[in-house]
């Protein structure tokens, strides 16, 4: 029996496994205002050897890096019009450096009469919080867009219960503001796996509910309800998501088909017989649909239509897990003199 399987891909950047012998960055580019500043970059360089990258922050001045060795840098921030701003850092061990930063213009500088010197900022007990959540989230993309669910999720877990931490706790404003469409996107991600590959399937239900409020045409949401549904042996709850999932995807022949088997296996011939053929209707290839419909019509004693049936069958699967007992069947003198 075929299964439903869906490829819908989550967009985002996949940052590398680093172990734990590694530190990160993170922060913000503002200028006086506290406002981003476009274009604005910051560049990191290793003190002992020729080795630099550049970030460039996000279009709230966010900037993040992870997986750096814990050694001495000289970074720089810099933007189209504005004084660059220059400090050496240490990247601590297994911990996040936040290193706010707000950049000056000339004249802004002056003024100050300390150029290019970072603006003091208040230590902010949820930025670390955030940046940590942030980077666990970045691990378990690549797994869940496998579609490794249960590697994915404990990943998902640290970083939904450290960003709703971070929320509480973070001062800046835009900070927060930035972070709630994250947790819902977060939020979605969690209850996905969860309804995949956690133990109680049903704990992954209001989270799936809230994100299907958001957007009803969540395919990948709707099979993780679907999937909860069959955890509860919820049928009334399975036809409902199913037949969303058909409103949006078009008729599914597997669902179909699986309904079909069903029929059979209670001995409901009618009822099979009339799934078997509208499967077939949405997929004329559907091997295993002519198969069992060829053994409703065998039973039905309509010889002419096991033929073929059993003859689309070998078409389509010459080598499938059914052909040796359709060639078998096809040799039997009855079916063979029908033309």
């Amino acid at each position: 029996m075929r299964r439903l399987i869906l490829a819908f891909m989550l967009p985002a950047a996949c940052l590398s496994i680093q172990a734990e012998s590694t530190g990160r960055i993170s922060g913000k580019v503002l200028n006086k205002e506290g406002k981003p500043i476009p274009g604005a970059k910051v560049n990191l360089k290793r003190v002992d050897r020729n080795w630099s990258k550049d970030l460039f922050p996000d279009k709230s001045g966010n900037y993040l890096q992870v997986g750096l060795e814990p050694k001495e840098f000289n970074l720089t921030a810099s933007a189209e019009g504005y004084v660059d701003h220059k400090e050496p850092i240490k990247i601590p061990l297994g911990d996040v450096l936040i290193k706010n930063i707000t950049l000056y213009t000339p004249s802004e500088a002056r003024a100050q009469a300390t150029p290019g010197t970072a603006q003091a900022v208040p230590d902010d007990p949820g930025a670390a919080l955030n940046a940590t959540g942030r980077e666990a989230f970045n691990l378990a993309i690549p797994l869940y867009n496998e579609g490794n669910y249960s590697e994915a999720l404990p990943h998902v877990e640290t970083a939904y219960k450290t960003l709703v931490e971070a929320t509480a706790k973070l001062k800046d404003d835009q900070a927060k503001a930035d972070l709630a469409p994250e947790i819902l996107k977060i939020e979605r991600v969690l209850g996905i796996c969860m309804a995949q590959a956690g133990a109680k399937k049903e704990d992954a239900e209001p989270y799936l509910l809230k994100a299907l409020e958001r957007n009803p045409k969540d395919e990948r949401v709707i099979v993780g309800l679907v999937e909860i549904s069959k955890a509860k042996a919820d049928k009334v709850a399975e036809q409902k998501y199913t037949a969303m999932l058909e409103t949006i995807q078009g008729p599914n022949p597997d669902v179909i088909y699986n309904k079909g088997v069903e029929a059979f296996n209670a001995g409901k011939t009618k009822e099979a017989k009339g799934q078997f053929t509208k499967a077939l209707e949405v997929d004329p290839k559907y091997a295993e649909a002519h198969y069992l419909l060829a053994m409703v019509e065998f039973g039905e004693n309509n010889l002419r239509a096991t033929k073929v049936h059993l003859e689309k069958y070998l078409e389509i699967a010459p080598t499938g897990k059914n052909a040796a007992t359709a060639k078998e069947m096809l040799k039997d003198p009855s079916l063979k003199k029908i033309k």
